[in-house]
């Protein structure tokens, strides 16, 4: 009972954490003149995964520690990805109609099926080593930089800027990095608790648990976005953090200390990651786009993965 809501009050921390260090950073940008899009494409599709990485470094000083976390670093990371690219967009569809434009959907295809491909080819033979790491933090550079180079000038006109003083901005800075890392300790020290004690795999519960819920970032500012029909902001916030996802989390966990891959997550995980970003991509390769039909679409594959997860892989049905 305590630890459930210790991670709770946790996974409570990360998100007001995140949401901090982004109106912070918004409010930085916008003090030195940086562009809208900038700010879009640089700290708000970041700042959202902030969760994903802390809890991440934390659970890989864990391991440096001979505590084994492995599964929560791999776990989160690619549970996060899932959620983002089903359940949190099948919500935000719910709410407004998505569609992009032919050069976008090639970039953004390309980008997600190369690191969902590099991930898998290096975590094939069980364990992620400190070169991994690097590769795959190199990887999300080149997309980055490539992106801030042929993004639209239009792409951060919807992002909302408000005027702060320094000394404010610079509260909202040092306190939610202070509750950053103070919330993804509790995070990650009670979800290794629930694996034991539940008898589940620590994979399932930084894929569903933490994964879900350190997507909250990311279900903020895709539906906050939606309901301001700016479905540019929203998509490109799903899209841009699931890159993210796949590549950064663990490439910074790995470079810390070499981390193992769970045979599940590489024949079953990856794979349905794989499938259902493919199935969005060709929605959004239609000019319909994705509507109602496709996002409820979405919503029920999650709902099937997390109950096959449970039944296949943790003996729970």
């Amino acid at each position: 009972m305590v630890e459930g809501l210790i991670f709770i009050l946790g996974l409570i921390g990360l998100w007001l954490g995140t949401k901090w260090v982004v109106k912070s950073a918004i409010g930085i940008a916008n003090r030195f003149n940086l562009s809208h899009a900038f700010v879009g494409l640089a700290i708000l599709s970041i700042g959202t995964d902030l969760p994903e990485v802390f809890v991440s470094v934390n659970a890989a000083l864990l391991q440096l520690k001979g505590i084994e976390s492995s599964g929560i670093i791999t776990g989160n990371a690619i549970g996060s990805s899932i959620s983002q690219i089903s359940i949190i967009l099948g919500l935000s569809g719910l709410l407004l109609n998505f569609t992009t434009t032919k050069k976008e959907l090639i970039r953004n295809s390309i980008a997600l099926i190369s690191a969902m491909l590099l991930l898998f080819a290096i975590g094939f033979d069980g364990e992620i080593s400190k070169t991994d790491g690097f590769l795959l933090l190199v990887t999300y550079l080149i997309y980055y930089i490539v992106l801030l180079k042929t993004d639209s000038k239009e792409a951060g006109k919807n992002v909302i800027i408000q005027h702060y003083k320094p000394i404010m901005l610079a509260v909202f800075l040092v306190f939610g990095f202070a509750l950053l890392i103070v919330s993804s300790h509790f995070v990650v020290s009670n979800a290794l608790h629930f694996a034991e004690k539940w008898g589940i795999t620590q994979s399932f519960v930084g894929i569903v648990i933490i994964g879900l819920g350190t997507s909250l970032p990311e279900l903020s500012v895709s539906v906050g976005a939606a309901l301001r029909k700016s479905p540019g902001m929203s998509l490109g916030n799903i899209i841009g953090s699931t890159i993210f996802d796949i590549l950064v989390p663990i490439g910074l966990a790995s470079s810390i200390t070499n981390i193992s891959m769970e045979s599940n997550l590489i024949k079953f995980d990856l794979p349905v990651l794989f499938i259902i970003t493919s199935l969005v991509l060709i929605f959004l390769a239609t000019k319909r786009g994705i509507s109602r039909i496709e996002a409820t679409i979405l919503i029920i594959l999650y709902m099937i993965y997390v109950l096959a997860k449970l039944s296949l892989f943790e003996g729970k049905f």
